[in-house]
């Protein structure tokens, strides 16, 4: 059963009509949303998190479901970075019904021809929804309703946290909660909200990712000894990478790898790419094949993980050292 995302958002409830539940698409923000949400609504419930990794290697998949908990009758296994390769498991799984076990699948970006998508868009007992990129007005939405007990709100200053952010809800998310606990019980302004943003700081990690994905490493270990790297912002820092990322993915695949072609496709990519970033991103475009950028992805995915799973960690450190990484790998030719 095909479900509309935003439909879900506003009513979670829905979520519990259904055997299992598979969220696909390249907004994390919209899915790391909706698991907040599902977890809130489940505080009694045993919460199991298990990656496609963990499930291929062995047998926790169907052990979660078939043993009982001994602590709740209640259990919510989210699966997170699933593909069709681990779809047997899932179906071996769901002809176990259970209606005290629910299952949520997280997904990136699944073609029309996945068979995973096809189990759950055909199945009256399964509900699939895609998490597409938000937009403006989306965005504008959002904002509004999380600071919408906050004085002071201004058009200007909404769109100054939205463009800060890549327009990514993921981001805005942490930059929402700042904001939250520095104006509570106080109004908002223009100039405490830029400082409250870190935008110098943003400004000055866009200098250090474009550094690393052209290889300049003396570049980077001085900006990495003079640029204060805040604790709080590490996943602002991934998202940024990220970002890049799959946007030379998206050159390189509409170019078939025909590096002639880079320009072209640069000049009528949607978005739009800034036109100060276009000369960078064509010099980046040499150094990266699509196989480095598929393993930079893992990386930062990595680091994504490591960041939510070990709290006790120097997020600013793991940063850091992923950006070594991936000057190195910049400097490696292209295969």
């Amino acid at each position: 059963m095909i479900l509309k995302s935003y439909i879900v958002e506003k009513n979670i409830e829905t979520l519990k009509n259904y055997q299992a539940t598979l969220m696909f698409g390249e907004n994390n923000g919209i899915k790391d949303d909706i698991i907040q949400a599902i977890k809130k609504q489940n505080k009694d419930a045993e919460i199991i998190n298990l990656f496609e990794t963990d499930i291929l290697k062995n047998s926790f998949l169907y052990e979660s479901v078939t043993n009982k908990s001994l602590f709740t009758e209640k259990k919510i296994i989210f699966i997170h970075e699933a593909t069709d390769k681990i779809l047997n498991q899932i179906i071996e799984c769901l002809e176990k019904e259970n209606n005290d076990i629910q299952i949520y699948i997280i997904c990136e970006i699944l073609e029309k021809k996945s068979k995973l998508r096809s189990l759950f868009e055909k199945s009256e007992k399964l509900a699939i929804f895609p998490c597409y990129e938000d937009n403006d007005r989306t965005l504008l939405s959002y904002v509004n309703r999380e600071l919408k007990d906050v004085k002071g709100l201004t058009g200007e200053i909404i769109n100054l946290i939205i463009n800060n952010s890549n327009k990514n809800r993921r981001v805005i998310k942490s930059e929402i909660k700042k904001i939250n606990n520095f104006f509570f019980g106080k109004k908002i302004n223009k100039q405490e909200i830029t400082e409250i943003l870190n935008i110098k700081n943003n400004t000055s990690f866009d200098e250090i990712r474009d550094g690393a994905f052209n290889g300049e490493k003396q570049k980077i270990n001085k900006l990495l000894s003079e640029v204060n790297l805040l604790n709080e912002d590490a996943f602002y820092y991934l998202n940024n990478l990220n970002y890049r990322t799959m946007r030379l993915q998206e050159i390189i695949k509409i170019s078939e790898g025909n590096k002639d072609r880079y320009v072209q496709v640069l000049e009528n990519l949607k978005p739009p790419v800034f036109w100060k970033d276009k000369p960078i991103i064509i010099r980046q475009l040499k150094n990266w094949s699509l196989k480095k950028l598929t393993q930079l992805t893992i990386k930062i995915a990595e680091a994504e993980v490591l960041m939510k799973k070990k709290s006790y960690l120097r997020n600013d450190i793991l940063v850091k050292n992923l950006i070594i990484v991936l000057t190195d790998k910049a400097c490696v030719t292209s295969s």
